[in-house]
């Protein structure tokens, strides 16, 4: 059993490095060094805005954790999180591999298995909503400024959209006001069809019972991840402004969550090589920045942003394992003492 867990454990190291190695071979050193050479030292301020927008995103998932949080800092759960996010963004897993990381990391700090699971799934849930809410405005405003300047064809298929997710937002929300909490399943069918409803149907009755017993900090989870990507998508202003375009924030909104939606598409590819810097040409394209030299450049500048924040998810894992390691020689093993 401990040659099966060891090997476990080397099989799940291989599946999270792989993929980040395959990244940054990927990466154009030569072209990230001249690109950040024309921006200089600018560059230090799309880490910063990053760093707040990752820490926004930190107190998000903080508060889920109710009393427990006291058991940790944030600056710790701020690793683990990096840590999560980082696997998840570079693994062929996805969110659904990086959020089952942190859900194992919390359990050094003494949060219980449910509270852990909890805090990351509604975390999640809040995140995605309140994304949803930005797009959803951005989309708005595109079609109240440029609407008229639009081909019928995109008018109309920005409209269908707009109006599909602001219904699956109102349609979830809807869920959630209803008395009826079901409770969660704990059986996997075997049925593909059958296990995805039984994914979503436990989802809505999870999120559920916090909505009703803990509304409040719901909504505080909910009023950070909405702050999270707004300064998130400062990212794209800040580039298009050091490039000499003059754009407004909500574009760089509607910019930054357009990209995120085509990503989604290509979750199961590592880093989304080439969905990533596919999104950024659609998206300026969208709001009529079509020259290839800027595209090129932004998703330039944006990966080499990933390269700092993978090496800064690299210190953090050997940071929270160090933090780890003490706990254990100075508490004992704590599997042994339970």
């Amino acid at each position: 059993m401990l040659m099966n867990k060891k090997g476990l454990k080397v099989l799940i190291l291989i599946c999270i490095v792989v993929p980040i190695v395959v990244f940054i071979l990927q990466v154009d050193f030569i072209a990230v060094f001249q690109e950040l050479q024309k921006i200089g030292g600018k560059f230090v301020i799309i880490l910063v805005v990053t760093f707040l927008a990752y820490l926004l995103g930190t107190i998000g998932w903080w508060v889920c954790l109710g009393s427990q949080r006291n058991h940790l800092s944030l600056w710790q759960l701020f690793g683990i999180r990096q840590i999560g996010e980082t696997v998840g963004l570079y693994n062929p897993s996805s969110v659904i591999g990086g959020d089952i990381l942190k859900r194992e990391m919390l359990k050094s700090y003494r949060i219980s298995d449910n509270n852990a699971a909890e805090s990351v799934v509604i975390s999640r849930v809040t995140a995605v909503l309140s994304q949803l809410l930005l797009f959803i405005l951005a989309l708005c405003w595109l079609l109240a400024t440029v609407g008229n300047q639009l081909q019928i064809f995109w008018l109309y298929g920005i409209l269908i959209l707009t109006i599909l997710l602001l219904s699956l937002k109102i349609l979830f929300f809807y869920l959630l006001s209803q008395n009826r909490i079901e409770q969660v399943s704990r059986n996997v069918p075997l049925n593909l069809w059958k296990r995805l409803k039984g994914v979503v149907s436990n989802l809505v009755a999870q999120t559920q019972c916090f909505f009703r017993h803990k509304s409040s900090l719901f909504w505080w989870s909910y009023f950070f991840f909405c702050l999270h990507w707004l300064v998130g998508s400062m990212e794209f202003y800040f580039i298009l402004r050091f490039l000499g375009y003059d754009v407004q924030l909500i574009q760089g909104v509607l910019l930054d969550m357009g990209v995120i939606m085509i990503k989604s598409i290509g979750a199961f590819i590592p880093g989304q090589i080439g969905i990533e810097e596919l999104g950024n040409k659609v998206v300026l394209a969208g709001i009529g920045i079509s020259a290839a030299t800027v595209w090129v450049t932004v998703s330039i500048l944006r990966r080499a942003r990933q390269l700092c924040w993978i090496l800064i998810g690299a210190i953090c894992y050997m940071l929270v394992r160090k933090t780890d390691t003490l706990k254990v020689f100075k508490h004992g093993n704590p599997v042994r003492q339970s």
